[in-house]
């Protein structure tokens, strides 16, 4: 069959003559290339995450007195879900940090203190008196060397107590402290593990333990608790005595009963049958609460243990749900307290409990009250007591949720127990579970208790109570949980300000990085806070002394010979003279010396001072003055001159001394004299002899050899004193036009090493300009560190050879873009800290000694760390960091023997500041009036814009980031006049969901607006007023700030433009370039901007599964992420006139999201969408294209500890996070290997935070293939270490095969991989040492995986090289991120 067609050919129509075939043919053909186009599948990236925690939630839940090392020293325990955190009590009253254990590798369920300070001290005497029979009976031969092999086993005597956890595994965990060989502080644990029946029924959410320590128990949440017998403390010390695990637990029983369990609690028995264990468990059965008491002698068989009744005591209605079970230590009563009532329970043991109600009066909730209920008891704790006291009173306190404290004194020899029922006062913070109480003597010999808090939903503190006075805070403790929302305020990454306010053009300037804010809390006390993380300086003392400070050194008081109480001296360096402060022993005030009553020289600049040994030195511009006890000399310029220079007539109207610096037994200084600039040293004389009375009065002329050791053709920056195997040498470091010269001077030598550095370092060529301090180091290998301050921020470090003065290694780091001052900190422990004063902030840059090996050199220089600190003010929580000039060491003292303590200079201002000894978590706080919800950080106004609830009223504040200040000032649209809430806010009860701003731009014009949204149904539109004043009033603060370190601002007035209301909630919104679009209930709406009409028209809507809680539009794509159906991804196409909103992918799993966030990798041509959910997961979706079904493709999952509320991107690392190693000073290649897969957006280097609402801030990266595989192998040696995973891990042979699904495989946990790498373990994964056919597998497999990670192949590369490798990529991926 055939038929004609017309056809349009060229222009013209033309007829053609077709068949049926013909037609059919064209038309299949058509099909088949349609169904080309569209694949089955397409193959998803292999990306792995690598996750680590860089803040740790601050949540506690027990906070436990302990005695952890004797009987006079107070630890606390502070116990969270996944930390120990041990500090100390000083005679200053404040709690210091002692030590911290975080790899538990699962929640901590339930905390108690085991052990009997009664038994500690009868073993110290029993001890005491062994020791003593022992010394009469000297071991000779063979028993003595036993005793020597013996002893290393006992590492220290036991403790008093042990801190007694209880994991979610179900796993008891005993904690005690011991002292290393190196005098650090370390954890010993002991393990025992449930019975198996109790696994699956929460065991250890009841703990009690025997107030004699004889005894312990574990309950369940119903159905099972098991009793514990303990071992004695003698038999624990022979264990200790050969093996380091304890076993604490002698039997055990489990008991069984019908019901839920509610409290479990030793009771007290009588003072004299301390045999009798007494264990009462309130159990709930068939809706009624009874009372079960169990008794027994110590020693009895556990499996005989039933309790009095099997019924029990049923209690009364109003008794049926005690919030607290408290023990009294008197006739074994206790104290039962209810929501709306406390009674004092006694008679138990007769089988007739009798109740005595107290408390009768209602209490009213105080303003820190949430709910809208009556606030509830929540925390209770027993004041420590003299015995003589204690033997018929039992003393109490209980706190309330909104920071009420009781006092109840309980007296045996009262009818009504009950002799006082006070309320003392208020905490000023809200109360959890977490109370201690201290004794603590202050000064005068007034003593008081010391009540201790974690906080609930505010930070928590010290709070001293003496009698009759209210409860007063000593020291804050810091808690942001729960926290809502995170802002990053980035800094201005395109200009650069100069003093005046102009442009800097410096591109080699650092950019700072990003500040990272969260608004945390509830009720009053709730503050944003700056994340912030290096080492804490606790401000104390402080003095104005009103004239600009140069620089300043810390004296003892002694070494000058004035007569008052031991204290310190502060030596100052002013513009043309120097001054001397005396500061009182008890650090309390501070007062100038006149110069006649110090031997110290005040009439000239100060340029150094130092003690040593017996000597205290101080080098004036014109003089050199000696202290040795009663013998003092000042040497003047003309007598340096004469007997350095050996000249007889010596002419000084223009000679100075410009530089010096001060050793352990000579002085070097540079002197000029007739145009030549010469460099001497002065050698301190032999001290005389000790019985030689010597008027204090008179001068001692002491025999100095005074000698020109160099005179120099260059200009003089620095000095520096160095010590190697041929002894002291002088550094020199100076420039001229070709380069920075750096000259090794022998003191008792006249052969000199010359060093030149090139202006530029390495293959980079990061500039360099002259050296302004140096400071050297000593190394094991006979070596020495030397680190270069330079004048543009640079520390320089040199591993130099102790006999060539050759440089073995060299490294640079940035701190900054100003001049770099170093100190080294003659007081360290390790000897291997340095203080740097750079860009007007504090560094502390310390180096790790213990790494140095003969098989790698330059591990030193690789462990360098860089840590700022950051000063904080008790009284001021949003103190702001003042511009630090110059540092100075104090010597150690009693009060705070394991810290630094800092002298500080700011300007004219004095600063002493006690300096932790490990970095930590300091955030900055600054308070607002009310519950926040979200937190925006706004560019154009640079404000923190706050959504939060205030006296239960929604509104909005402006916070100043730099000053906490509250700038906001809400008016009328129309006129313009102040109001409380603009229009559209300050309805009761009502939460602001979503906060952004909104760039709209039109025809070249740009308006910024906030948007609103609330789960009232309102959208509101946001304007600022006078928004040209307002960028002026920036510049001037800018401006304000770099002339004097102050920063002010003008309120900024805004009023509500706009808004719409729904019937439901608007759950988020966002902009685009034509409108908003935002979603109420399951409705996603589309509504654009009518410029000719003023005003928004519905453009389209669209139907979801679930409500979006978070909207994201880029390039015409709409990511919905719905509250129970995981993430949608639409399209919104545009024509004129026309939108419409078509559904495009969509995850297959449903998930209770949380946030999503959209990152670009170079690891795939698409976007990955991060998704969190409140199962504490996070995954990574790739979207398909061009296939059958589009859909989103799991490529990761990480399963975590904790559920992330927020996603952010901040180019957060600090400014020394990229680092230059150099094999040779004048040439380099970079050490390091470069991170080609952090290319993320919305920059190159943007940081993945993840913060939750228990306070975790946690860092995401992602990796490749081959560098997952690597990772991911050293995770499954970890997980069978008994080293890195001591109570979690694996006991099966290690996979070498490496799949990846499930896509939990592809999730590498950081936090383990830096434990590994803290301890340098990789050593005892890889089983070096050990010649097995496993082992060898093992470790080819490790070299394999190391070699394809980075990039290379390497023949005949020893093992100390592959694991030096590892750990450097290790270092690289685990390096800082705050």
């Amino acid at each position: 069959m055939a038929f004609e067609t017309n056809t349009l050919v060229n222009g013209e129509w033309t007829t053609r003559t077709l068949d049926v075939d013909t037609v059919l043919r064209h038309y299949n053909q058509k099909d088949k290339e349609a169904t080309t186009t569209f694949m089955e599948v397409e193959t998803a990236p292999t990306i792995g995450i690598l996750t680590q925690t860089v803040i740790r939630s601050p949540l506690v839940h027990w906070i436990l007195p302990i005695r952890l090392r004797d009987l006079e020293t107070q630890h606390v325990a502070f116990i969270g879900d996944e930390f120990v955190q041990i500090k100390e009590l000083r005679p200053d009253g404040h709690l210091w940090d002692v030590l911290r254990k975080e790899n538990f590798g699962a929640r901590i369920r339930n905390a108690r203190v085991v052990g009997s300070v009664k038994a500690f001290e009868e073993d110290m005497k029993a001890r005491a008196t062994q020791v003593k029979d022992e010394n009469d009976d000297v071991p000779m031969g063979d028993e003595r060397e036993g005793q020597s092999k013996a002893q290393p086993f006992e590492m220290s005597v036991l403790p008093p107590q042990f801190i007694l956890l209880q994991l979610q595994t179900g796993d008891s965990l005993f904690l005690r402290l011991c002292q290393l060989g190196s005098g650090r502080l370390a954890f010993v644990s002991s393990r025992h593990r449930v019975a198996k029946p109790m696994l699956t029924i929460q065991p250890g959410i009841h703990l009690a333990v025997d107030p004699s320590s004889r005894y312990m128990a574990i309950g369940c949440s119903e159905r099972l608790f098991a009793i514990y017998a303990l071992h004695s403390r003698s038999h624990l010390r022979e264990q200790s005595s050969i093996r380091h695990d304890l076993r604490h637990v002698q039997s055990e029983s489990i008991i069984s009963l019908s019901g839920l369990i509610l409290k479990m609690e030793f009771l007290y028995p009588s003072p004299d049958d301390e045999g009798h264990i007494i264990l009462l468990v309130l159990v709930m059965i068939k809706g009624k609460t009874r009372m079960l008491l169990y008794e027994w002698e110590t020693g009895s068989d556990l499996k005989q243990i039933r309790p009095h009744s099997t019924k029990g005591h049923l209690l009364e209605m109003s008794r049926q749900m005690p919030l607290l079970l408290i023990p009294l230590t008197l006739k074994s009563s206790f104290i039962l307290v209810c929501e709306d009532s406390m009674a004092v329970c006694h008679g138990i043991l007769q089988g007739s409990p009798t109740f005595i109600d107290f408390n009768n009066r209602v209490d009213m909730p105080t303003e820190l009250h949430h709910g809208s209920g009556r606030p509830l008891w929540t925390a209770w704790a027993r004041p420590p007591r003299l015995p003589g006291y204690a033997r018929v009173r039992d003393d109490i306190y209980i706190a309330r949720e909104d920071g009420l404290i009781k006092f109840l004194e309980i007296d045996s020899t009262e009818d009504e127990f009950v002799k006082a029922d006070n309320n003392v006062g208020e905490f000023g913070a809200n109360c959890g579970t977490a109370l201690a109480c201290l004794d603590f003597e202050i000064q005068r010999n007034k003593s008081g208790d010391l009540l201790v808090t974690g906080g609930d939903s505010c930070p928590g503190g010290t709070y001293l109570n003496e009698a009759r006075k209210i409860p007063t805070l000593t020291q804050s403790i810091p808690n942001w949980a729960p926290a809502h929302d995170m802002a990053i305020m980035s800094s201005d990454r395109e200009k650069r300000y100069l003093a005046n306010g102009e442009v800097r053009n410096d591109q080699n300037a650092p950019i700072k990085p990003d500040r990272l804010f969260a608004c945390v809390g509830k009720g009053i006390k709730s503050s944003i806070i700056e994340f912030r993380y290096g080492l804490e300086g606790k401000l104390g003392l402080e003095m104005d002394y009103e004239t600009p400070i140069l620089q300043s050194w810390v004296l003892s008081q002694d070494s000058i010979g004035l007569e008052e109480d031991s204290g310190s001296i502060f030596l100052l360096s002013l513009g043309d003279h120097s001054a001397a402060l005396l500061l009182s022993s008890d650090a309390s005030e501070i007062m100038e010396l006149e110069t006649t009553s110090t031997r110290l020289e005040l009439r000239f600049r100060t340029i150094a001072a130092a003690m040593q040994g017996n000597y205290t030195i101080q080098v004036t511009e014109r003089s050199i003055v000696l202290i040795c006890g009663p013998h003092w000399h000042a040497f003047e310029l003309s007598e340096l001159l004469r007997l350095g220079l050996e000249l007889e007539d010596v002419s000084i109207p223009n000679s100075i001394i410009h530089d010096a610096t001060i050793g352990e037994d000579l002085v070097v200084y540079t002197i000029s004299h007739g145009g030549s600039t010469y460099v001497q040293a002065l050698c301190l004389p032999i001290l005389p002899d000790d019985t030689m009375q010597v008027d204090s009065s008179t001068t001692y002329q002491a025999k100095t050899d005074i000698r020109a050791i160099s005179q120099i053709s260059f200009q003089v920056t620095s000095l520096t004193i160095g010590r190697a195997e041929a002894g002291a040498f002088a550094v020199i470091a100076g420039w001229d036009e070709r380069s920075i010269v750096v000259c090794f001077q022998p003191i008792y030598a006249t052969v000199q090493q010359t060093m030149r550095i090139p202006y530029s370092f390495g293959d980079t060529d990061i500039p360099l300009e002259p050296i302004v301090s140096m400071a050297t180091a000593s190394m094991s290998s006979g070596n020495f560190l030397l680190l270069c301050g330079t004048r543009n921020g640079r520390v320089l470090t040199m591993e130099i050879c102790g006999t060539t003065f050759v440089t073995v290694l060299s490294r640079c780091d940035r701190v900054g873009s100003t001049t770099a001052i170093l100190s080294k900190d003659k007081f360290s422990q390790s000897g291997h800290l340095f203080f740097v004063s750079c860009e007007s902030k504090v560094c502390a840059l310390s180096i790790n000694k213990l790494v140095e090996s003969a098989n790698s050199p330059g591990q030193c220089l690789n462990t360098l760390s860089i840590n700022q600190v950051w000063l904080t003010d008790a009284l001021k929580p949003e103190f702001q960091q003042p511009k630090i000039t110059s540092i100075a060491r104090l010597p150690p003292n009693d009060l705070s023997s394991a810290d630094s303590n800092l002298l500080l200079i700011a300007g004219s201002q004095l600063l002493l500041v006690e300096l932790s000894t490990q970095p930590k978590a300091v955030p900055r706080q600054m308070s607002i009036r009310g519950s926040p919800t979200r937190l925006l950080y706004s560019h154009t106004l640079e404000v923190l814009i706050v959504a939060a609830s205030i006296k239960g009223r929604s509104t909005l504040l402006f916070i100043d980031p730099d000053t906490g200040a509250d700038l906001s000032q809400p008016i009328d649209q129309k006129s313009k006049e102040s109001v409380e809430f603009v229009s559209g806010l300050g309805n009761s009860d009502e939460r602001i969901f979503r906060l952004f701003e909104w760039p709209y731009t039109k025809d070249g014009k740009t308006w910024n607006f906030i948007i609103v949204s609330t789960d009232t149904g309102r959208l509101l539109i946001i304007s600022v007023a006078d928004q040209e004043r307002i960028r002026e009033d920036i510049q001037r603060a800018r401006v304000q700030y770099l002339e004097d370190g102050r920063r002010t601002r003008s309120k900024i007035a805004y009023y509500t433009r706009h808004k719409f209301k729904c019937a439901d909630p608007v759950y988020s919104v966002t902009g685009f370039g034509d409108g908003l679009l935002w979603c109420a209930g399951d409705t996603l709406f589309c509504d654009v901007l009518d410029l000719a009409e003023k005003r928004f028209k519905r453009a389209a809507q669209h139907q979801l599964p679930s409500p979006a809680i978070d909207l994201t539009y880029d390039t015409g794509t709409i990511y919905a992420l719905t509250q129970a159906h995981s993430l949608e991804v639409l399209h919104l196409s545009t024509t004129p006139g026309d939108y419409q909103i078509v559904r495009t992918h969509g995850d297959p799993l449903s998930r209770a999201s949380l946030h999503h966030a959209m990152v670009s990798l170079p690891l795939a041509d698409r976007p990955v969408h991060l998704v969190s959910d409140k199962l504490c997961s996070i995954v990574g979706l790739w979207p398909t294209q061009n296939t059958k079904a589009d859909t989103l493709v799991t490529v990761f999952e990480a399963e975590l500890t904790y559920s992330v509320l927020r996603f952010r991107a901040a180019q957060c690392r600090p400014i020394w996070d990229d680092v230059c190693i150099s094999k040779d000073i004048t040439s380099n290649t970079n050490g390091p290997i470069k991170m080609s897969t952090e290319l993320q957006r919305p920059t190159n280097r943007s940081e993945i935070l993840g913060l939750s609402i228990t306070g975790v801030l946690s860092h995401y990266t992602f990796i490749d293939f081959k560098t997952w595989q690597f990772l991911r192998f050293l995770i499954n040696l970890a997980k069978r270490s008994p080293l890195l995973c001591e109570f979690t891990y694996q006991d099966d042979p290690v996979p070498l095969d490496l799949p990846v699904e499930p896509k939990l495989m592809m999730h590498v946990d950081g936090d383990i991989l830096r434990r590994c790498l803290e301890g340098r373990s990789l050593e005892n994964l890889l089983r070096i040492g050990q010649d097995t056919v496993d082992t060898r597998k093992i470790f080819e497999k490790f070299c394999e995986l190391l070699q394809a990670a980075y990039g290379e192949q390497a023949e005949g590369v020893s093992p100390a090289t592959c694991i030096d490798k590892a750990y450097a990529f290790l270092e690289l991926y685990l390096r800082p991120v705050l």
